[in-house]
């Protein structure tokens, strides 16, 4: 009988993370459009997310101050928190460096490397189980990003080598997140949440002396616009993983190539071809496989 309620609970908490990602993608392109038109008009990659760790770290503290003052700075795992800084802030500066060469969802679906690596790095560092069927789903799901990118001789440029590393970068984010939620000592979302941003502007902020560029008033809006989506989408992206493996949940990213093709399409006129939607497609299908075989 207890092992019943143990099955039903643990598909109640794996279904609550797999909608927290799903939401979370819908939230995340918003950062991709303004981080975009940031880029485009001259500021530098890092500035932007430094930016947006910034203003992150400024909304959260007085909550962390009000509720979790103790946590501020890391009681435990420090070489941890400063690794979470260091994968957020790389992912951020190679993801918003590649939107100056491409479109959202170009630079997207590339960066969809990500939940291939985080089913490696699950298997090898948190010794979770992957069977061969989600091997399988996760593989068809990464070549229907390739069925969308269409590379060519030309597809190790500049932009599509950094969208690569935001997506190997994010994932190493991902695992160190799964081992800081376990365990007895694990940390909340929020948490979490304000340790990568406050690892991160401090991470960031040296490179800041030299490459500093002035903003104007309607950039700042789109900076604090950014930091808001971002904020909510990470706390949702973290409980996702809190939720459910890591194995589990990463396939459901690929959701976000759904969102920021549109995204693409009413912010900048990017109108995708029928081959994007074959790739779009299977890409979903992949997704709901997984979800079903769970």
């Amino acid at each position: 009988m207890s092992s019943n309620v143990a099955a039903v609970s643990c598909r109640d908490t794996s279904g609550a993370g797999i909608l927290m990602m799903m939401l979370a993608m819908a939230l995340v392109p918003m950062i991709d459009v303004q981080a975009k038109h940031l880029v485009v008009g001259g500021i530098p990659a890092m500035q932007v997310i430094f930016l947006r760790m910034m203003c992150g770290t400024i909304l959260l503290l007085p909550v962390m101050v009000a509720g979790r003052r103790e946590e501020i700075i890391p009681p435990d795992g420090r070489i941890n928190a400063v690794l979470l800084g260091l994968f957020s802030i790389g992912a951020g500066f190679c993801f918003f460096g590649a939107l100056e060469h491409l479109s959202i969802a170009d630079t997207v679906a590339i960066s969809f490397v990500q939940p291939l690596f985080v089913t490696l790095l699950s298997r090898l560092f948190l010794k979770e189980t992957v069977g061969p069927a989600r091997w399988i789903a996760l593989l068809f799901g990464f070549g229907a990003t390739l069925v969308i990118i269409r590379p060519s001789h030309g597809a190790l440029e500049p932009g599509s080598l950094l969208a690569l590393a935001s997506g190997a970068a994010m994932a190493g984010y991902v695992i160190l997140v799964k081992k800081a939620t376990r365990g007895s000592r694990r940390l909340s979302p929020l948490t979490l949440t304000f340790q990568t941003h406050f690892m991160a502007v401090l991470v960031g902020a040296p490179p800041m002396v030299l490459l500093w560029v002035g903003l104007t008033p309607a950039q700042w809006w789109m900076v604090l616009g950014m930091t808001l989506f971002g904020l909510v989408g990470q706390y949702l992206i973290i409980k996702a993983y809190e939720s459910a493996d890591a194995s589990l949940v990463a396939p459901f990213a690929y959701l976000e190539i759904v969102t920021s093709t549109a995204a693409s399409w009413l912010f900048f006129s990017q109108v995708p071809d029928h081959i994007t939607f074959i790739g779009v497609a299977m890409l979903v299908c992949s997704s709901v496989f997984i979800a079903w075989r769970r």
